[in-house]
């Protein structure tokens, strides 16, 4: 008896990368209770045998989804806040930093409340969520002492939460309103 032929290997050299990439679609779109091994091939169309050859768990998968999620919107916090001028220019180029880099993508809203649902009862979430609030308001400290960094970073997420449920949006003047309000006096000249 000859032995069936080999099926060829498909080179897929991006396959963990697109896998992360789907959970964190997944996470957008399902929460993390929603989040399965199928859900994610399916959404990364790749075989379920994948997925657990490069993830022991599921859990594994989850976490390097927030993970990355929390690298691209810290870096890209942090990009924004190094150009931003003193002055009022500053809190206009805080204003862009919500308004353009963090509320106008829904789906990464939905994944960062996701993490920080998942961070009140995960220790591994809850250390992610922590290093990048500390990165924000490093950031923020740039240009104001550290407690009205602090303060803004509180701002800012509350912001958040509001943007991404709130009924009527939140206008640029609005989101401006609050910054000026919470930096008082905290402003480096």
């Amino acid at each position: 008896m000859t032995p069936a032929p080999r099926r060829a290997r498909r080179h897929d050299p991006d396959r963990k990368e697109r896998i992360v990439e789907s959970a964190l679609a997944v996470l957008a779109r399902d929460g993390v209770a929603g989040i399965t091994h199928r859900a994610i091939g399916e959404a990364a169309d790749v075989p379920l045998g994948s997925i657990t050859y490069h993830f022991a768990t599921l859990d594994d998968i989850v976490q390097l989804a927030f993970q990355t999620h929390v690298e691209r919107l810290a870096t890209r916090f942090e990009e924004r806040l190094a150009t931003c001028e003193p002055g009022a220019d500053l809190i206009e180029c805080i204003v862009s930093a919500i308004t353009d880099d963090l509320a106008a993508h829904p789906n990464e809203l939905a994944v960062t409340y996701e993490l920080y649902g998942d961070a009140v009862r995960r220790a591994h979430s809850k250390r992610i969520t922590q290093a990048w609030m500390e990165r924000a308001e490093d950031a923020l400290a740039q240009h104001f002492d550290r407690a009205t960094a602090r303060l803004l970073d509180v701002v800012i997420e509350g912001l958040m939460v509001h943007m991404s449920i709130a009924q009527q949006p939140i206008s640029r003047d609005a989101v401006r309103a609050l910054l000026t309000t919470a930096a008082g006096a905290g402003i480096h000249e």
